[in-house]
């Protein structure tokens, strides 16, 4: 952006409460262009800044002109103004200094601080941001967004915000569905206030946005009366930029939302109908009221079942052994008091046979589900990942909405005769028979690795009772029976429990191998002082695993504290290996990982701290299960909010961390904060994987991504293989984000994360265009991070085939 040295430019600081610097800043002959400031202390540096914020209105002697937008406010740390003598500002690059320059020590005994606070707007109908009052870190504040004089929400700004996460409290931020009606495609001028009028940085904004974006525009009036070939020349064009631009929508807007994307019903093929059958499960207590609405939606079936079942818990796989009796291609399981949509099994069915050959694509299908809201509306969408066995293991989201096919039935039903337990033939439970059958067919899908097929669309809908999340369902001791044995026929000795704040959730602790594989954990320091002791001293002393090496790189060391503890180190059991070399995170790692003698290699960042002694334990029992090429950690900042929940690939066509607006123990969505679970990739800052696969697949890729996105491009390559990357909740650290290397800041640093950025979107992004352990319908932009809501257009709604 163009800057300016004009001696006409003026401005001045106005205050400095705590470490809080404000003030205001333009060029009256220019009022329109945005002035780049430079905070300094002492003469030096610490900040540049844009004064671009909304000026306090409320001092007179501040001039006001043009929009009003040159006021500037930056929070300095608070070692810089320790000792610090003078704190000044100027126009950037050389330009005059600003009124108004503050002693420090003045500074300290000024009137307490204003509150804090900032919005961010990317486009869509999603405001977020925070706000918070300094002199009372407890005291919840509220927000107003109005248009004009009309109030739009008054939201109180008490949700966990990654940005204050290494503050005393994070829960002062704002996450706001704005109205449905504003995606007028007119233009809106909203200004965002505190409670007592005040505006926060960002505000006032603008926002110009169309239902279904840019795209809808294009496809309701240019693409008719478009040359076919330029029509799909700007569609890829505009959903390339979509990605990298997503617009966001809230959960709240989801009944809007699915009537504007809902898909044309399917076309049936009517030569080559497959037989199906639907079994009706009646749980004990179901009214028939319940009965004749689920009944009412077969009858309502674009293709319509051959064979209908409504059986209890007691009958049900007698029930089921008749229905097969009359050789359908695949059986439909529902839940009395749900419904299926009118084309739902006539999607499930195109999906899942070839029309072609009528032979089946995979073992069984699913979709997503919702729930009956007000009205005809739907609410409270399950947008589910491609198959996914570990996640079923800790919630069953797979059941609702899924066809099985006939053969995978007939074999699991022949296989739960044979099994010895005895509640499979005489339940003790509620629905204990419900939830046998689906961990047989789990247990059988697996054991023969069929596919499964995903078929992303909300194709049953749940009843109004029933829970809008499955981390609200209640405990269920007759689904965690049924998994105890699942798991057990996996690895003997699994052990089955519900999570403690959630307990219609599960986690599995698999047993540790006998003897326990030797683990060599590799720790990369460079002036690591007190974190590099405080993670050592965690790994020795605070890790309960009886087999362990730890190997710390020392990448060109100065600081006497930390050269003083290395030598140190020598009298335990730590090598200490040096990497006299230019920073290449991939490089070091490899290094350490040739002269590791574990069988297991964990790659562990030296800013990680232990919480609980048997986090090792839980990542070894995961990753020596069969087919697992990689274990991640769940990682959390000092303030308990979630840093690192897994990773998810194509976020803004890139990658991002799962969980950063999460608590350690909130559920997450459909509950993947607290229950195992497949991703794509995990973050090398605490991971475990095989030496063995590390060394065929050649390390990290020092040459192309030597300090970025190499942990995500390994875990990739390890998926080309087959093999599963397991991120679990049972291993808990805290972790300082880039304490040891810092931010990408400087010009070579910036260009250097340029590059590796564009290099892993030319390796990458043609493979990923959707994660498979995400959905396509869910946002893909990064500031907000995953799992927090709608994006304008989905990306995909091809079915998707992963195998078991």
């Amino acid at each position: 952006m163009p800057q300016t040295s004009s001696p006409t430019c003026i401005g001045a600081i106005t205050a400095l409460h705590g470490n809080l610097v404000t003030g205001w800043a333009y060029d009256p002959s220019a009022p329109d262009l945005r002035l780049a400031i430079e905070i300094d202390i002492d003469g030096a540096c610490v900040a540049l800044i844009r004064a671009d914020q909304l000026q306090d209105r409320t001092q007179a002697s501040i001039p006001v002109v043009g929009d009003g937008c040159h006021g500037f406010s930056c929070e300095l740390k608070t070692s810089w103004l320790s000792g610090a003598k003078r704190l000044s500002a100027r126009i950037a690059n050389q330009g005059p200094w600003l009124a108004g320059g503050i002693a420090v020590t003045e500074a300290q005994s000024e009137t307490p601080a204003p509150p804090r606070g900032q919005v961010y707007y990317l486009g869509g109908l999603r405001l977020s941001g925070w706000l918070y009052d300094p002199a009372d870190w407890d005291r919840v504040l509220s927000i107003r967004i109005r248009e004009g004089t009309r109030i739009l929400a008054e939201p109180a700004a008490d949700q966990p915000e990654r940005t204050l996460s290494d503050r005393p409290n994070s829960n002062h931020g704002f996450r706001i569905d704005l109205p449905w009606a504003l995606a007028d495609g007119s233009l809106h001028h909203l200004e965002v206030e505190t409670e007592d009028g005040k505006p926060l940085p960002g505000s006032p904004l603008q926002l110009l946005e169309l239902p279904d974006s840019f795209i809808g525009l294009l496809r309701r009036h240019w693409f008719p009366l478009a040359d076919p070939a330029a029509a799909r020349l700007l569609e890829s064009m505009v959903r390339q930029h979509q990605r990298q631009c997503p617009s966001l929508l809230g959960f709240s807007h989801y009944p809007h939302w699915r009537n504007l994307h809902q898909q044309p019903c399917a076309k049936l093929d009517r030569h080559r109908q497959p037989r199906l059958g639907v079994l009706l499960y009646a749980p004990v207590g179901s009214d028939e009221h319940r009965q004749e609405r689920s009944r009412a939606s077969l009858n309502d079936q674009q293709l319509a079942p051959t064979q209908v079942a409504c059986v209890d818990d007691a009958s049900l796989f007698k029930g089921l052994r008749h229905l097969l009796a009359a050789n359908p291609a695949a059986i439909a399981l529902l839940q009395v008091g749900d419904r299926l949509a009118p084309d739902a099994l006539a999607r499930l069915a195109n999906a899942l046979f070839d029309s072609a050959t009528g032979r089946a694509r995979a073992a069984w299908a699913y979709s997503d589900c919702d729930r009956d809201g007000p009205g005809e509306d739907r609410i409270d969408p399950w947008l589910k990942p491609a198959w996914d066995p570990n996640l079923f293991l800790g919630v069953d989201i797979i059941s609702s909405g899924a066809l099985f096919g006939a053969p995978i039935l007939r074999e699991t039903l022949d296989a739960l005769a044979r099994a010895p337990n005895p509640l499979i033939s005489a339940p003790n439970a509620p629905g204990t028979s419900w939830h046998w059958l689906l961990a047989a067919l789990v247990a059988t899908t697996q054991a023969h690795s069929e596919p499964v097929l995903h078929l992303p669309e909300p194709l049953y809908w749940r009843a109004a009772d029933s829970p809008p999340d499955p981390a609200q369902r209640p405990a269920s001791p007759a689904r965690q029976q049924a998994i105890q044995w699942l798991a057990q026929q996996w690895v003997p000795g699994a052990r089955v429990r519900p999570c403690a704040e959630h307990p219609g959730l599960l986690q599995v602790t698999w047993p540790l191998p006998a003897p326990p594989p030797r683990v060599s954990l590799i720790i990369p320091t460079r002036d690591g002082g007190q974190r590099l002791r405080t993670c050592i001293q965690g790994l020795l002393e605070h890790t309960r695993y009886p087999n362990l090496e730890l190997i710390v790189v020392d990448n060109e060391s100065r600081d006497s504290e930390t050269l003083a503890y290395l030598n140190a180190l020598t009298g335990y059991d730590v090598t200490i290996l040096r990497y006299p070399h230019p920073f290449n995170y991939s490089a070091i790692n490899n290094m350490a990982v040739a002269q590791a003698s574990g069988d297991l290699i964990g790659l562990v960042n030296d800013d990680i701290e232990i919480l609980e002694p048997d986090w090792l334990v839980a990542m070894v029992s995961e990753l020596t299960r069969p087919g697992i090429g990689m274990v991640g950690a769940k990682l959390l900042w000092s303030n308990a909010m979630v840093q690192h929940a897994g990773v998810i690939v194509g976020i803004n066509g890139l990658a991002a961390h799962v969980g950063n607006h999460w608590q350690d123990t909130d559920a997450g969505y459909l509950g993947c904060n607290q229950v195992s679970r497949r991703y794509s990739a995990v973050t090398a800052a605490c991971l475990l994987t095989h030496k063995q696969l590390f060394i065929e697949l050649g390390g990290l890729d020092a040459d192309t991504f030597p300090v970025a996105f190499n942990d995500v491009d390994l875990c990739l390559r390890l998926r080309e293989r087959g093999l599963a990357i397991i991120w679990t909740p049972a291993a808990r650290l805290r972790h300082a984000e880039s304490a040891s290397r810092g931010k990408d800041e400087t010009r070579p640093q910036i260009a250097r994360a340029q590059r590796e950025q564009r290099l892993f979107i030319e390796r990458w992004g043609k493979h990923y265009p959707v994660d498979p352990c995400y959905h396509p319908c869910l946002n893909h932009d990064w500031l907000t991070g995953p799992f927090a809501g709608l994006p304008a257009v989905p990306f995909s709604r091809a079915p998707r085939v992963q195998t078991g």
